[in-house]
């Protein structure tokens, strides 16, 4: 299945990496494996968490259980979209359709501009995410050399506890390898979510966009006009597929949602805190220099998932406004019941859910920092 003209080649490559994309080869043993994998790099930072829960170096824990948090929302978005495969793949072949119905003419120039607009969207993603990761994979190994010489305690790029010996020099650089490949991937994949889901939303936007432009060019008068009925009955297939696209997208990312909304919140709260504190701190500046770039990334993925609500739901106005404005009642009696048709079906606003529970939009995203503002007044009245 070829989407290239909505999905670009990177985030394909990523998806077809876990497994996500339909046509990928041995689908099932990826999501296996990435599974098991995943599952014990978060056993041993738990363990580390654990074991260091009365420990009263709580910068550093938090710092350990920001980078856990992030991990662990990861493997729950692969979960749930490897769960939610065949609502992907109905979403990728209506998306497919859309590209290839011969009724668009120049207005298959919107989404050509949508798509340009989400590949742009994707190679940014994939930069900053690599680049963030860098400076803090570079800035940490840093601290570990000094942190390491002349002790007998090796500490490690990701902070975990393993029960067996890790003392020897040639098994400690193999799981520092294996760390940083590894967390290396994870931050594609972080970015794939992100990604994927402004590519869809992006796509949604460019059929609304073309249904209020057919609409608008229709010809409104009290005159019997069947090509004028084909139109109207199209319009009412167009919107019925713009509101099962998204209704498909909704089923699959409001748990992706949820787990990204909890996520956030506590770790835009742990590493403000981190930032806080760093005053006080012998290398205060090479915390925020090390955090920074995860920090902006953290709240990238807040704004962007709540932007994609918002986007949507902006658009399902639009729909609404346009077919009010026009002149329905001027049509003769079977095509204003179409038109009504469409009225009715436009009542429920598109939107996007944290499980239900709320509406992604900015003020979904102003509220996520307020109470991530709380967490911090709670961390340093304990601190």
């Amino acid at each position: 299945m070829a989407l290239q003209s909505t999905i670009n080649h990177p985030l394909e490559f990523i998806l077809r990496l876990f497994g996500i994309w339909p046509s990928s080869r041995y689908r099932v043993l990826k999501s296996i494996v990435w599974t098991l994998l995943l599952l014990t790099f978060l056993v041993f930072q738990y363990w580390y968490f654990i074991s260091h829960l009365k420990s009263t170096d709580l910068t550093d824990l938090l710092d350990g259980l920001s980078l856990t948090l992030s991990n662990n929302l990861v493997l729950l978005k692969l979960i749930v979209i490897w769960f939610h495969n065949r609502t992907f793949c109905d979403i990728l072949t209506s998306m497919l359709e859309d590209w290839n119905c011969p009724s668009l003419g120049e207005k298959k120039q919107i989404m050509i501009h949508k798509a340009n607009l989400s590949s742009r969207i994707t190679n940014v993603l994939f930069t900053y995410y690599f680049v963030s990761f860098v400076l803090y994979a570079g800035i940490t190994v840093a601290l570990l050399r000094e942190d390491n010489d002349g002790t007998q305690t090796r500490k490690f790029f990701i902070k975990m506890v393993f029960p067996f010996d890790v003392t020897t020099s040639l098994l400690y650089s193999l799981i520092l390898v294996l760390q940083f490949v590894l967390e290396c991937i994870l931050a594609f994949a972080a970015a794939m979510f992100m990604a994927l889901i402004a590519t869809l939303i992006l796509h949604v936007g460019s059929q609304v966009e073309i249904f209020c432009q057919t609409l608008t060019e229709v010809p409104i008068y009290s005159g019997k006009d069947e090509s004028r009925v084909l139109i109207f009955k199209d319009l009412v297939s167009r919107h019925q597929r713009i509101i099962t696209l998204s209704e498909n997208i909704q089923n699959m990312f409001k748990y992706i949602s949820l787990g990204q909304f909890l996520s956030n919140m506590m770790v835009i709260g742990f590493v403000s805190f981190l930032f806080a504190v760093s005053s006080n701190m012998e290398q205060g500046s090479v915390v925020i220099m090390k955090c920074f770039p995860y920090y902006v990334a953290v709240n990238c993925e807040a704004f962007i998932l709540c932007y994609t609500g918002q986007y949507l739901s902006e658009k399902s106005d639009d729909i609404t406004e346009v077919v009010y404005d026009s002149l329905w009642y001027e049509l003769n009696p079977r095509e204003a019941r179409i038109i009504l048709l469409v009225i009715m079906r436009s009542q429920k606003q598109l939107k996007l859910t944290v499980a239900q529970f709320t509406t992604l939009s900015l003020q979904a995203f102003a509220n996520m920092l307020k109470a991530s503002a709380s967490y911090v007044s709670l961390l340093l009245a304990v601190y």
